[in-house]
């Protein structure tokens, strides 16, 4: 076999040669200068080159006109293939700090680093946090002592009726204040640092979480939104009826997923998760927190993630990336999450492909376009659990650049996980689609 520019090549030497000219993955790499083994099955094949949706490119000869599509696939990727290799070496380490153990380490990190990657860039100031956050959320409940603690303690008859009976006392101390959407609306509208302070020093999310506790509280909300919006809110998943149920102590007890009436357990189980070992409050303390939390309006107890999630709420009905571009008259800032979401080409395939007046395969992925079409919802609950997160760390947004980067954030990632799901279905349906391509 000659290496001549018309002739076949080894896909091996096409790969080395091509991550020869990426700079900065020296730990993705092997002794050689060529990507790892690992790198290639883990990072290269089923997330930048896709072989499974394009396997040409993975064949182990390729032709010349073939090659050069690998290497500018490959290339195409270089400026996140180096935030990968960075977020992997963030990663090994906190692995160590948490004593993770299960797996090896690059089976399982390569594919979280090129996510994080993804929906991060390179790692900023907080890249041991987001870390370690994304390990605790990958490897599960991660400290089973304390969820076992947590378990036996809220089935204990001796604690369960006082709890429940605490829960309701300052659930119904919290009455509805008068609703002042002005700072909520300045803030969409301005996005400013003074439009922040005064949305964050407000009593506004409360008042419209604590609002949908009353008769006819979800057609409170809705009609602030079209106010502010101009658009009417979908099902955002917030709550079952027209007015938040009251939420039960143990997860057993749920009768649904709404987020805004999840169980006391889950919610301090979430906390488990989070919070290292060496940080956390005894159990009994945690649930005290959570019960006070619970009776917060949208469920968070710091006025300012109240606030957060309001803004979330009022930009949801918007993030509709199968429909397109936002209407007119939507916020601006609503409208460039919409377009970050509806220009990926995951979703233009799928708009294209599934959920065309004529899509190209006879049988519609359902359940995917109904996740696609629940794009608001998703993120709804993304969001929720990010500003949970918070709220149990005591940590708020600085200024109006952190709330924006945190809401385009979650946009990000609840489109990272769409796609995955997306790209599943149309490898799954190749064969249909491209007997009628």
């Amino acid at each position: 076999m000659t290496r001549g520019s018309g002739e076949s090549r080894l896909r091996s030497a096409v790969l080395a040669q091509a991550w020869a000219g990426i700079p900065g993955v020296e730990v993705l790499s092997s002794a050689d200068g060529g990507p790892l083994t690992r790198t290639i099955k883990k990072i290269i094949d089923p997330l930048v080159v896709r072989t499974a949706a394009r396997p040409r490119l993975g064949r182990p000869v390729l032709d010349a006109v073939t090659a050069a599509e690998l290497t500018e696939v490959l290339l195409a990727d270089a400026d996140r293939l180096r935030a990968t290799a960075a977020w992997f070496t963030h990663l090994k380490r906190q692995r160590r700090a948490l004593r993770i153990t299960a797996g090896n380490v690059q089976d399982v990190c390569f594919p979280l680093a090129y996510e994080l990657a993804t929906g991060f860039g390179s790692p900023g100031p907080v890249a041991a946090e987001t870390a370690a956050a994304a390990l605790r959320d990958l490897h599960g409940e991660g400290g089973a002592v304390g969820v076992d603690q947590l378990t036996a303690y809220l089935s204990d008859p001796r604690h369960s009726a006082r709890l429940t009976a605490e829960l309701r006392r300052r659930w119904h101390a919290e009455t509805a204040v008068p609703q002042d959407i002005a700072p909520l609306r300045a803030f969409v509208d301005g996005l400013s640092d003074p439009a922040w302070r005064a949305l964050a020093d407000s009593a506004a999310g409360h008042a419209l979480g604590l609002m949908l506790r009353q008769p006819g509280g979800a057609r409170g909300l809705t009609e602030v939104v079209q106010e502010i919006s101009g658009l009417r809110a979908p099902d955002l998943g917030l709550q079952r009826g027209d007015r938040t149920a009251f939420p039960p102590l143990n997860r057993s007890d749920e009768t649904g997923s709404e987020l805004l009436e999840r169980s006391v357990e889950r919610r301090v189980r979430a906390t488990l998760r989070r919070l290292p070992p060496d940080e956390r409050a005894p159990v009994t303390e945690l649930v005290d927190d959570e019960l006070t939390r619970v009776a917060a309006g949208f469920g968070l107890g710091l006025p300012a993630l109240a606030g957060c999630f309001a803004l979330g709420v009022v930009l949801a009905p918007a993030l509709r990336p199968l429909d397109g571009a936002a209407p007119a008259g939507v916020p601006e800032f609503a409208r460039q999450l919409n377009a970050q979401v509806a220009r990926e080409g995951y979703v233009l395939h799928a708009r294209r492909a599934l959920a065309g007046a004529t899509p190209l395969t006879p049988r519609p992925d359902a359940g995917l376009l109904r996740d696609l079409r629940e794009f608001a919802k998703h993120f709804l609950g993304r969001l929720w659990v990010r500003l949970h997160g918070f709220d149990v760390r005591g940590d708020l947004p600085a200024d109006a650049a952190d709330v924006r980067d945190l809401v385009t954030g979650v946009v990000r990632s609840t489109s990272l996980d769409l796609r995955t799901k997306v790209r599943r279905a149309l490898v799954a349906r190749l064969p249909e689609l491209e007997a009628v391509s």
